[in-house]
């Protein structure tokens, strides 16, 4: 695989209760890239990045991250280079969890600790809560957090990891519009760090397609659609194909909309 390579999925199917859910995918994210996975409800987007962190194993094809192969790495070390930020995560953490711990947790990609973080863990998590502008919120737990707010601390835990990717799987589920357009800002700022990870966005809302996205993955149906650089990937009629309807897509300010016509 290629030095650049940070992900790469080839021929990858998954199957579950005799049901085809992807057949035949394949994607590669290279170093510097930061790529938007969209495609309708059902389409086998958040299977494909469950395979890909290895809390579903593929059922056919061959997974990587960097030089380690599913199958024949210890997934448990690897998975603490790619950054994972989806709401299952959520009904997961005890409400009484400080937040700081939670972020800190990120680390070793482990929840609900069972000793306190060290003091050099707790200082490192409160500074990324301090960058996040979340500072009123290092001595709350877990339980007291709004939806916005329990997602931005899970964004800070998913930077404690030691990761090349960062994996946002619908990270606006659930905010209301400005808690939305804040986050959104802030994932932006995120990608301008020095030391930014790739990002792979998992949406079905091009209005979440953020400046910084270099490449587009289209999924229809369990099958890869489209994929490659934005500007040939995003357009009305590849997505009225992707969606089963006509649509147009818009661009204004640098922020995509688009309309049923």
């Amino acid at each position: 695989m290629p030095a650049q390579s940070l992900l790469r999925v080839q021929q990858a199917t998954f199957t579950r209760g005799g049901r085809r859910i992807l057949e035949g995918i394949d994607w590669q994210v290279n170093r510097g890239q930061h790529w938007c996975v969209l495609g309708p409800n059902g389409c086998g987007k958040t299977s494909l990045i469950n395979l890909i962190t290895g809390y579903e194993p593929a059922t056919d094809g061959v997974i990587q991250i960097g030089e380690d192969t599913f199958g024949n790495s210890d997934w448990r070390e690897v998975r603490k280079r790619v950054g994972l930020v989806t709401n299952t995560l959520t009904t997961y953490i005890e409400a009484g969890e400080p937040v700081v711990h939670v972020v800190a947790s990120g680390r070793d990609a482990k929840l609900n600790l069972w000793q306190p973080p060290s003091a050099t863990l707790k200082k490192q998590a409160a500074g990324l809560i301090e960058a996040a502008g979340c500072t009123h919120l290092k001595k709350s737990l877990w339980g007291t957090l709004s939806q916005g707010e329990k997602q931005k601390i899970l964004i800070c835990r998913a930077l404690m990891a030691r990761f090349e990717v960062l994996i946002l799987d619908e990270p606006c589920a659930g905010l209301d519009p400005v808690a939305r357009e804040q986050f959104l800002s802030w994932m932006s700022e995120i990608s301008t760090w020095p030391e930014a990870p790739s990002l792979v966005m998992v949406t079905h809302h091009v209005e979440e397609i953020l400046p910084c996205i270099t490449h587009l993955f289209l999924l229809r149906a369990g099958r890869v659609y489209a994929q490659g650089e934005k500007a040939e990937v995003l357009t009305s009629s590849a997505l009225s194909t992707l969606y089963g309807a006509a649509v147009k897509l818009t661009k204004k300010d640098g922020k995509y909309a688009l309309r049923v016509v």
